[in-house]
């Protein structure tokens, strides 16, 4: 009984990390109506970002902060270069689109850092919290943590902000929203 309650509380983190790309997924494919193919590995390129800024001295957390500067500029990049131009296009061709991406991206990543797996350091603290003979590790509980906080963020977000409400205006009808005077191109 002890390994399967071990077990469900692991699980519960990693089904954070999976939960969150999903998430990801879903708030790409809602606002474009587009499944970027790419999704995984834009992420897997981000995360070797982060890893060279780390390995090359800099704390955990400025390193996080300047690689999620970087990926939502290349974010935009890939947008505007990219998908917009086919905006509108058959599915077929958003398919080919994304899938290209996604080899690209991965190729690069493997010219730059090579296809060897890396070490990325945890920013949480080793050990684990023990509740009877249980333990559940502080960097599940941090997972766990991050994404919840992430998650309640992007309610608040879309939910009583003004930009948030703007986009999910975008995300149901286009249209009406360029009507109200909304940028949907830029939103």
């Amino acid at each position: 009984m002890v390994g399967f309650l071990q077990q469900i509380i692991e699980g519960l983190g990693a089904g954070a990390i999976y939960a969150s790309l999903a998430l990801a997924l879903v708030l790409i494919y809602q606002f474009t109506g587009i499944v970027n193919f790419a999704q995984g590995e834009m992420a897997m390129f981000a995360t070797y970002v982060a890893w060279t800024f780390v390995n090359g001295g800099m704390p955990f957390w400025l390193a996080l902060v300047l690689t999620m500067a970087i990926s939502f500029a290349g974010g935009m990049v890939i947008e505007r270069v990219l998908i917009r131009p086919v905006e509108g296009a058959p599915e077929l061709t958003l398919v080919i689109v994304t899938v290209g991406l996604f080899i690209f991206v991965n190729a690069m990543a493997g010219w730059i850092w090579t296809f060897l797996i890396k070490d990325f350091p945890n920013p949480f603290p080793r050990g684990a919290l023990e509740a009877g003979e249980v333990g559940v590790a502080y960097s599940t509980l941090g997972i766990l943590g991050v994404v919840a906080a992430v998650m309640g963020l992007l309610y608040v977000l879309f939910r009583y902000t003004k930009i948030g409400l703007g986009m999910r205006a975008v995300a149901t009808n286009p249209d009406s929203a360029r009507l109200m005077g909304i940028r949907v191109g830029w939103t």
